[in-house]
């Protein structure tokens, strides 16, 4: 019973402290460790425990010294990748579901994307069409994946799904620390068939946005994914 009364003192004091944190602008001296002692009402060891729990979830930064104190903080997303890409590896988790997932999350932005102003459709389509036909049939992977992740920051932006464009990296995130030596061919007739089929399925998903078609939008966004993944599964050594 005092284990978990003792938890639950720490867990009420991070609420309290979070509240405090997101009511300030990042950056900003929430006090010294004394003042927050008192205003949180807790014991010194709490507040140190409350302080290292929200140290890494990003939410504060500790300074020492004389004009040190605890200071707030927001996370970025690249701390939230690192961090969920790293407790996947312990849970083992297979490199291939997170494949499925980031297809799913795909096809909803594109959903989205179609469903968005025409102005803004028509915009992107016009500027992403015209970037993906640039792209030689002999150009390496690395000036696709270029393209690839522009029209991804583009879609995501569009379709005004920042939350999903971050479930979407992480999984991206993970696959690349499980993979991080790919197998370069960007010479290969293999590599060739790619691209191609690639600039296909991209122009395919621009068209569908640029004519608000949902539907199609879902169906070439899927589409575009299996070409992808089929590509970076070949790139990796099993």
């Amino acid at each position: 019973m005092k284990r978990r009364e003792a938890r639950t003192v720490i867990e009420i004091a991070a609420l309290d402290l979070r509240k405090i944190v997101l009511d300030l602008a990042p950056g900003e001296l929430i006090g010294s460790e004394e003042s927050l002692i008192a205003r949180l009402g807790c014991s010194r060891s709490t507040v140190r425990q409350v302080a290292r729990l929200l140290e890494r979830e990003g939410l504060l930064k500790v300074r020492r010294g004389i004009n040190g104190g605890y200071f707030g903080a927001r996370p970025d997303a690249g701390t939230i990748e690192a961090t969920v890409s790293t407790y996947l590896e312990t849970l083992d988790v297979d490199p291939q579901d997170t494949t499925v997932v980031a297809s799913a999350l795909w096809v909803e932005a594109m959903r989205k994307a179609a469903a968005a102003a025409p102005e803004d459709r028509l915009r992107l389509a016009d500027k992403m069409m015209a970037r993906i036909k640039a792209i030689k049939d002999r150009a390496p992977f690395a000036s696709v994946r270029e393209c690839e992740l522009q029209s991804q920051a583009e879609v995501f932006k569009l379709a005004r799904s920042a939350y999903v464009k971050l479930i979407f990296d992480i999984n991206v995130a993970f696959s690349r620390r499980k993979f991080p030596e790919p197998v370069i061919d960007d010479t290969s007739e293999d590599h060739l068939r790619f691209v191609r089929a690639w600039k296909d399925a991209k122009l395919l998903e621009m068209s569908a946005i640029g004519q608000g078609d949902t539907t199609m939008a879902a169906l070439a966004g899927q589409h575009s994914r299996e070409i992808w993944h089929r590509r970076i599964w070949s790139r990796f050594p099993r």
